[in-house]
């Protein structure tokens, strides 16, 4: 995990601020292994977050994105480029209501297949510690379960003026108005509905496994929904071939071929306008973490009850009266079925 590059920002602003004041680093930081492991950190941070967006610098603003090639032409300094990009965030703060209190942090890092650019928030927590006298001291240290927003740039592919998603922005901890803040200045819009997608994936499942012997389907959702969720814990796409080989020794390629087909027949389905222009094949799926768990679980709650059940107990130990809005459940657990003969 090379970092090639890091700088940080102190900025701070009060809800009663007109304007947000910054700290500038006039330079770059000398890369440590204390460098490495701050990045190791916030990936771990960055990876585990539910809902990203992904998508791509916006043609009409495009300023950011101005910045950040320049510095990649070698136009300009990474410390230059870090500070213009701070004030156009402190631009989009001035003037409002908002708060922030942290730093921003930049670091780019050269991997083995694409380099990548990051900016994260990053907040301090005080707290007391014995120095070598053993006398109580206030230490400050980073607090990464309070990072904020957090932008990842694939600077490999934002060389390829082809390419439609090579940003990924994550919302943390703080202010979500104040995090629209900094999506605004970037730049950033949307080209993937990832929640949109996955429910596609789950319905194409549910037609796959629908074909299948019961005990077989039972057995191959879970599979897939096993995958996604591993893939999606460490931050890496569902890739169709893979899945479809990990599915079936002898027939590797039955479930890819099952997706093309199933997403074929939908766009057949499109007005015809839609599909004179269909999409490109899709090879590969950014899972959306809250549609996979919608898929397992069924769960809600009101004021005196909550309820939650897995998905494949639909049809079995539990029955829906879609007429009556009624449920039936059977094979109560144990303890339940205790404490309710108890009552009685």
């Amino acid at each position: 995990m090379p970092v090639t590059q890091f700088i940080a920002h102190k900025i701070q602003k009060e809800s009663k601020d007109i304007a947000a004041s910054i700290n500038f680093c006039d330079a770059s930081s000398e890369i440590s292994d204390f460098t490495q492991s701050m990045m190791s950190q916030l990936k771990a941070v960055f990876t585990q977050r539910a809902g990203k967006r992904y998508g791509r610098f916006d043609v009409e603003n495009s300023a950011f994105k101005a910045l950040v090639q320049n510095w990649l032409r070698d136009q300009q300094p990474f410390s230059s480029l870090t500070q213009s990009l701070t004030k156009m965030y402190q631009e989009k703060l001035d003037s409002t209501q908002l708060e922030v209190d942290g730093y921003l942090v930049f670091l780019a890092e050269q991997l083995v297949d694409e380099d990548r650019f990051y900016v994260f928030l990053v907040r301090e927590k005080s707290n007391v510690a014995l120095d070598e006298n053993m006398q109580l001291v206030k230490n400050q240290y980073i607090d990464f379960s309070n990072t904020g927003f957090a932008l990842n740039i694939n600077t490999s592919l934002l060389k390829d003026e082809g390419k439609e998603q090579y940003l990924t922005f994550a919302f943390g901890r703080g202010d979500k108005a104040a995090q629209h803040a900094f999506v605004d200045a970037c730049g950033f819009t949307d080209t993937i509905n990832t929640e949109e997608e996955t429910k596609e994936f789950l319905q194409i499942v549910d037609d796959y496994t629908d074909s299948l012997p019961e005990e077989n389907a039972i057995e191959t959702r879970s599979k897939i929904l096993d995958y996604c969720i591993e893939q999606d814990k460490h931050g890496e796409k569902v890739e169709f071939d893979v899945l479809s080989r990990e599915l079936d020794d002898e027939a590797p390629k039955k479930f890819q071929e099952f997706i093309v087909q199933k997403r074929q027949e939908r766009r057949m389905d499109q007005s015809i306008e839609d599909a004179a222009t269909p999409a490109p094949e899709k090879t590969e799926l950014i899972p959306d973490r809250k549609s996979l768990k919608n898929y397992i679980r069924f769960s809600g709650k009101n004021k005196d009850v909550t309820l939650s059940f897995a998905a494949t107990a639909l049809g079995s130990d539990v029955e829906f009266d879609e007429g009556r809005d009624q449920l039936v459940i059977k094979n109560l657990p144990a303890k339940l079925l205790k404490q309710l003969k108890h009552n009685n």
